[in-house]
């Protein structure tokens, strides 16, 4: 098992109530935002049932530390900073990172911290298009290509 990155591309206009439930599930019911989620049964299913408004991409600890550091929030106007971190019990965002993916748990499972990340549109644009799966040359769904993409989000 292991920590799966999910993006809303789309946010959630003329989407299904189940699709709108499952992407207040996620945490990614907002255009642009992302989470870190576990690779179990009833999330990889709640991912398959939005795959028309999100892609997802299985995380490493690098990427995750590199998004805690620039995009983590402990409340909506404050930041994930080193102070905050000494509160919550951390030395940095990499060994937050590390304590993570070593645990398998999600995001969210973190007390005082806000369980998504918010996002900008990826500089340069997207590459692919944004209507399609990626096994359609698109960038929707499942995506192994998906690190690149937030990088330039950030």
């Amino acid at each position: 098992m292991t920590l799966l990155l999910a993006v809303n591309l789309h946010g959630t206009i003329n989407s299904s109530a189940p699709v709108r439930k499952a992407l207040n599930e996620l945490w990614v019911a907002k255009k642009f935002s992302a989470t870190v989620v576990t690779d179990d049964a009833p999330t990889v299913g709640m991912l398959k049932l939005c795959k028309d408004y999100i892609t997802w991409a299985p995380i490493d600890v690098g990427l995750l530390a590199d998004l805690l550091s620039k995009k983590g929030m402990v409340s909506k106007a404050k930041p994930l900073d080193p102070a905050a971190l000494k509160e919550l019990g951390f030395k940095s965002h990499q060994d937050m990172a590390a304590k993570l993916v070593k645990d398998q748990s999600r995001l969210s499972a973190v007390t005082g911290v806000l369980p998504y990340f918010r996002l900008a549109p990826p500089r340069g644009g997207f590459r692919r298009s944004m209507r399609r799966q990626f096994t359609e040359k698109g960038l929707l769904g499942a995506n192994p290509k998906l690190e690149e993409i937030v990088r330039r989000m950030f």
